[in-house]
């Protein structure tokens, strides 16, 4: 298997694993983190750019499949830093009514997610480092 088509498969096995586990505890209430993938877009005030971390990280994807590495990994490296901006929201909507309680804790889901976009960090510097290393090698030294 390429290297590029792994880390696209653990990447999404990892954003996939990270839908079904709680990602917020607020108080009282538990948010898993398919609810915060599919509302966190109405929340974009203050710490809730994070949502975006979700568009660029398939953006990344898509370009690592179209083999645009270094594109893939400043988005990617976007996404990794927007994942922590969601530590700096102290509220969360629980409901449709909109009542917000304080965010008291962070659950696996939300781990996930953010080992989600380091995977494709990661992976697209690997393929970068891999792929300086054998054009080095490729353009060695020539004797005339």
């Amino acid at each position: 298997m390429k290297k590029s088509n792994l880390i696209l498969l653990i990447c999404l096995i990892l954003y996939l694993a990270s839908l079904p586990f709680t990602a917020v505890y607020a108080k009282g209430h538990e948010m898993s983190g398919l609810a915060c993938a599919l509302l966190g877009w109405a929340e974009m005030k203050g710490g809730g750019i994070a949502w975006m971390a979700n568009p660029l990280l398939f953006i990344g994807v898509f370009f690592l499949l179209l083999k645009q590495i270094k594109i893939s990994a400043v988005i990617s490296l976007i996404a990794f830093g927007l994942t922590f901006c969601y530590l700096s929201v102290g509220e969360i909507t629980v409901n449709e009514a909109g009542h917000q309680f304080p965010i008291t804790g962070y659950g696996p889901g939300y781990f996930l997610w953010m080992a989600s976009c380091f995977t494709l960090l990661l992976g697209n510097i690997v393929l970068m480092i891999t792929s300086k290393k054998i054009q080095d090698q490729n353009s060695g030294p020539t004797n005339y």
